[in-house]
């Protein structure tokens, strides 16, 4: 019995962990698969507008891969930071570069509902 008990109440701790992995997960796909204006769905509406200006500046890039090299999990504080490394090319010189995308992550309360928002912006592409 007092397992039951001691598991249910670390269920919502790891149903927001759970979340996490997949937005992080589903944030990165996109970016992989240059939907850029996808990925904006995970930022945080206090960065929006000029998310939607990265994506913008960023239709000449194609992704040709992404991974996740450290993920920093602050449960007390429900944040994290996310390390990617993103191979990239620009469609204007067709050479292979590499960029770390440093995502930071928070769970926050927007429009009534509490999940996962990134709260940096998508990489400039230089």
């Amino acid at each position: 019995m007092l397992a039951a008990i001691a598991l249910s109440a670390c269920m919502p701790a790891m149903s927001v962990r759970v979340e996490f992995d997949d937005s992080i997960n589903k944030y990165n796909k996109f970016l992989s698969s240059q939907s850029f204006d996808a990925a904006g769905f995970f930022a945080s509406e206090s960065i929006a507008k000029e998310f939607s200006t990265r994506v913008k500046a960023a239709k000449n890039i194609k992704v040709i891969d992404r991974r996740i090299v450290r993920v920093r999990y602050d449960e007390e504080n429900v944040t994290a930071q996310v390390e990617v490394e993103i191979d990239y090319y620009s469609l204007s010189s067709y050479r292979m570069k590499t960029l770390l995308d440093i995502q930071k992550w928070a769970y926050v309360t927007e429009s009534g509902f509490k999940h996962w928002r990134l709260m940096s912006l998508l990489p400039e592409f230089p």
